[in-house]
């Protein structure tokens, strides 16, 4: 018949042609990711991971070496002490502890790197025993531990200990909770009752002037 219009099929490459012309195709083609970001992307994600490890491996080496300095000067003066606590009463001399102090600091098997700093504050030679605030600071952390050796009967090695009085690990003001520095290392925080405790199994911190913190110490 005349009067049938015919309409041309469809060309994908350049629209619809028809009656009203050329029709612009509306259908957008969804890119794909290519090789290139595929490789970069997991090129970032392993630069990323390696970095969180250093990160992660330079702060275990950092509190490992924390832990040595802790103990080492834990033991080094639990050691004077134990000499000391043995001495005739006027012979006792608190400036061999401070003298110690200074030894460690300057103890390169110690102290390394040089930033570690070790100092005593408060303490006393009382009757039986000697207690002493040690601070053990480095860029680490900063921590005071109470240090005693109190005196047993004749033929038995002194009763000795630490506990933390402070640690900037644990938060400001006296250390509530123990301090553990891995590796099975754990410093008991003072029980409170010696600072008014007379049991001569007790070392009397409030007879030695040991601050309650290390706060109250600057104070």
């Amino acid at each position: 018949m005349d009067n049938e219009i015919t309409i041309p099929p469809a060309n994908a490459a350049s629209g619809l042609q028809g009656i009203a012309g050329k029709v612009p195709s509306t259908v957008a083609r969804r890119q794909r990711p290519t090789w290139t970001l595929m490789a970069l992307a997991v090129a970032a994600a392993l630069i990323a991971g390696a970095l969180a490890q250093h990160v992660w491996d330079q702060k275990n080496a950092a509190r490992d070496l924390y832990r040595t300095q802790v103990l080492t000067t834990e033991m080094r003066f639990l050691a004077a002490e134990n000499h000391q606590v043995a001495l005739p009463d006027q012979r006792r001399s608190l400036s061999a502890l401070s003298d110690l102090a200074d030894s460690i600091t300057g103890d390169q098997g110690v102290n390394g790197s040089g930033t570690l700093n070790v100092s005593t504050g408060t303490g006393a030679a009382l009757l039986k025993q000697i207690v002493l605030d040690v601070t053990i600071a480095s860029p680490y952390a900063s921590t005071t531990l109470v240090t005693y050796s109190i005196q047993v009967p004749s033929g038995t090695s002194p009763d000795e200990g630490a506990c933390v009085l402070s640690s900037t690990l644990l938060g400001q003001g006296r250390a509530s909770r123990d301090l553990q520095l891995g590796g099975g290392y754990v410093v008991p925080s003072c029980p409170l009752q010696w600072w008014s405790s007379h049991s001569p199994s007790d070392p009397h911190l409030g007879q030695a002037g040991i601050p309650r913190s290390h706060v109250e110490h600057n104070e």
